[in-house]
């Protein structure tokens, strides 16, 4: 899993959510199984940042007061009309905890398999898994360009690895190759 260091700092209580959306900061909360949520914000830019190239399944390392807190995304809060991230919650994520995630799929080879005529019909975009903490991927690589018209890709056809557990069918069809539009 790729982990990524995110700068977030102590709200203070006489700050309201919507004074630091205003100065581009995002307000969230961190929590864990053993200590008491403590609210948080970090600056827009870097957050929005992070999730568009890491998605919200990565885990991250946020700085917390010269610390570094190992954590996950457990709800990101878009603002309906703009879809601008307005809150996050981060959980804190021990080494050896065990954990389920959505894992995207991202599609390579895509322009290849269009230079040949050839569409690709996602099915999925993520699959459903379990494993530790630090053997979840940030996502799941689909190699496409080798497919031919009427092909399809399954769960079980995926490259996931050992490490982790799929908890979605194996037959479930995650993408179709089609060449005929007739």
């Amino acid at each position: 899993m790729i982990v990524r260091k995110l700068n977030v700092f102590t709200r203070q209580d006489d700050v309201t959510a919507k004074q630091l959306r205003k100065q581009g900061y995002v307000p969230a909360i961190y929590y864990g199984e053993k200590q008491q949520p403590r609210k948080i914000a970090a600056a827009k830019k870097e957050i929005n940042a992070m999730i568009a190239r890491l998605g919200s399944n990565a885990l991250y390392e946020i700085a917390l007061e010269n610390e570094l807190k190992r954590v996950i995304i457990k709800e990101v809060q878009k603002d309906p009309v703009t879809n601008e991230v307005i809150h996050i919650d981060f959980q804190d994520m021990p080494e050896n905890k065990w954990i389920s995630l959505r894992v995207p799929l991202k599609y390579e080879g895509m322009d290849v398999l269009e230079s040949r005529g050839i569409v690709l019909q996602r099915q999925a975009e993520a699959v459903n898994v379990e494993g530790h903490v630090n053997s979840i991927p940030s996502y799941i690589c689909v190699y496409v360009g080798n497919m031919k018209g009427g092909q399809k890709i399954q769960i079980g056809d995926l490259n996931i690895g050992s490490e982790i557990r799929v908890l979605d069918p194996p037959d479930k069809i995650v993408a179709v190759a089609i060449s005929d539009f007739k």
